[in-house]
C-alpha cells in the first residue's frame, strides 16, 4: 500500500503515524497523573496524608497519639507531613512525564520546582512574636480599615475631551 504513495505522502503518512503516537502517550500519561497518589505518614505515624497531583491534599488522618502535641506542634508536623507528600507526588509526576516529554527545558522547570519545594524551610513562629499573639491593637494581623476620605478621582481620557457625544463620557469625567 505505501509503494502507492509518492515521496512527500509517505512522509505525510509518517508524520501522522508519529503524531498519533505521541497523542496515544500524552493520553495514557494524563490517565497516570491522574491516579498518581503519595501516601506519608510523620515519623511517629500519628499524622498521615494522602496527596494527588498539584498537591491537593485528599486525605488527612490524625491518630490519638497526635493529640498530646500543643496546637502548635500538631501544626508544624502536619504542614512538614504534607510538604513530604507534595515533594513525593511531584517526583512521581516527574517520573511519569519523563518518557513523554524526556529531558526538556520542561522536565528542567519541574525538577527545580521539586528542589525548590523540596528545600523550603517551614517559618519559624517564634521569630515572629505578631504570629502567635491574638489581633489586638498593636498586632499587624489586624485589618485597619482604609481611613474615610473623598475618592481619588479617576483620570480623564483625553480624546473624549472633543467628543461630547462619547457614550463612555460620563465615565471617564469626574
Amino acid at each position: 500500500m505505501n509503494g502507492d504513495l509518492g515521496p512527500g505522502e509517505r512522509r505525510l503518512a509518517d508524520y501522522m503515524r508519529r503524531v498519533g503516537e505521541i497523542q496515544q502517550r500524552a493520553e495514557e500519561t494524563q490517565t497516570r497523573l491522574k491516579q498518581l497518589r503519595a501516601q506519608v505518614s510523620s515519623p511517629d505515624r500519628s499524622v498521615s496524608v494522602e496527596m494527588a497531583p498539584g498537591g491537593r491534599l485528599e486525605r488527612l488522618s490524625l491518630t490519638p497519639q497526635a493529640m498530646q502535641y500543643g496546637p502548635n506542634q500538631l501544626a508544624e508536623l502536619i504542614t512538614e507531613t504534607i510538604r513530604t507528600a507534595q515533594t513525593a507526588v511531584a517526583e512521581q509526576m516527574q517520573e511519569t512525564l519523563h518518557p513523554l516529554i524526556g529531558d526538556s527545558s520542561a522536565m528542567d522547570f519541574l525538577r527545580d520546582q521539586i528542589t525548590v519545594a523540596a528545600r523550603e524551610e517551614p517559618e519559624d513562629p517564634a521569630a515572629d512574636p505578631a504570629a502567635e499573639a491574638p489581633p489586638g491593637p498593636e498586632s499587624p494581623l489586624r485589618h485597619e480599615p482604609p481611613p474615610a476620605g473623598p475618592p481619588t478621582p479617576r483620570p480623564r481620557r483625553a480624546d473624549t475631551d472633543d467628543d461630547p457625544d462619547e457614550p463612555f463620557d460620563s465615565v471617564w469625567r469626574g
